[in-house]
């Protein structure tokens, strides 16, 4: 009896096979000086949504931090960039600078291949 109370308890409150993943990552607002806003919330969220699959298949292999670290910096009333960076062990390389604009629910990555 107590081993059929013990697989109950394993099998049946395990909800994670038809769960979605957590989206985990790091975030930082160096404008607000601690706790971000809720428009810095809110560009974070809206990158997370257009761009999680591809900044996670970029760094899958980091065996540091495996997800993307977000710094935002608002850049206007509606307006934010957004650098994503991979967290290393000894220091962090920024993948991508992604332009949000939460009040029309953007995005845009800019090319910073342009050199002239």
């Amino acid at each position: 009896m107590k081993k059929l109370i013990l697989l109950l308890l394993i099998f049946g409150f395990n909800t994670s096979a038809n769960s979605e993943q957590y989206k985990r990552h790091k975030y930082t607002c160096p404008e607000s000086q601690g706790e971000c806003t809720e428009g810095e919330r809110a560009a974070i969220k809206i990158v997370n949504d257009t761009y999680w699959e591809m900044l996670t298949k970029r760094i899958e292999r980091n065996t540091h931090y495996k997800y993307p670290w977000y710094w935002i910096y608002k850049s206007g009333e509606c307006k934010y960039s957004v650098g994503a960076k991979e967290d290393m062990r000894t220091h962090t390389v920024t993948m991508e600078w992604i332009d949000v604009d939460i009040c029309e629910k953007t995005t845009n990555l800019i090319d910073l291949s342009r050199r002239r």
